[in-house]
């Protein structure tokens, strides 16, 4: 697993480009989300779920236009650890870009808050994560996912909002690892179709 996941951050790193990018866009979406009367917390969790749906292109869908998913199929490696280690990758880059935005909101609003619900992004990134790695994989063979893969991550989102809005890191933490065993079981068979 961690062959994959090092191959991973070694591409990643290499597409200097796309890591401006990213990091331009919480840079920009922190200043603007700084400026609204919206609600600190939760316009930082839309900007989480944003990068998640950037992130999810760079899991199964990667593979499949660079035309290495069927080097990864024909690994000695379990589908599931493909699955679990793209799900981490994606985690990385989320916490990552995450407490980027984290630092940026808190100095554009001149507000602490968010400093708060760090054990709650953690774990919401970890969900957030496992969603968009499934996502992925799901509609990487499909000519509409640049349409599906957001809508997928909201849907799969959505449930969650009225956990992450209370505050409740043990509810939170429970159904993430719920949906780490569904979507691993099911991106298994995904995999070896």
């Amino acid at each position: 697993m961690w062959e994959l996941l090092i191959k991973d951050i070694k591409v990643e790193l290499r597409r200097g480009f796309e890591i401006i990018a990213s990091i331009s866009f919480v840079l920009v979406s922190s200043l603007l989300l700084a400026q609204t009367s919206i609600n600190l917390v939760a316009s930082f969790y839309v900007l989480v779920v944003f990068l998640a749906v950037f992130t999810s292109t760079t899991s199964f869908i990667r593979e499949m236009d660079s035309k290495t998913l069927e080097g990864l199929k024909l690994l000695p490696t379990p589908s599931y650890i493909i699955f679990l280690e793209k799900a981490v990758f994606s985690f990385i880059l989320i916490i990552f870009q995450g407490f980027l935005g984290m630092l940026f909101l808190s100095l554009f609003s001149n507000s602490l808050e968010l400093l708060e619900i760090s054990p709650l992004f953690v774990v919401f990134s970890l969900y957030i994560s496992v969603i968009s790695s499934f996502s992925s994989a799901l509609v990487m063979f499909s000519e509409g996912r640049g349409f599906l893969i957001p809508m997928m991550v909201f849907v799969f989102t959505a449930p969650i909002i009225p956990t992450l809005l209370k505050g409740d890191v043990l509810s939170l933490a429970i159904e993430t690892i719920a949906v780490i065993l569904i979507a691993t079981v099911l991106t298994t068979f995904v995999l070896e179709s």
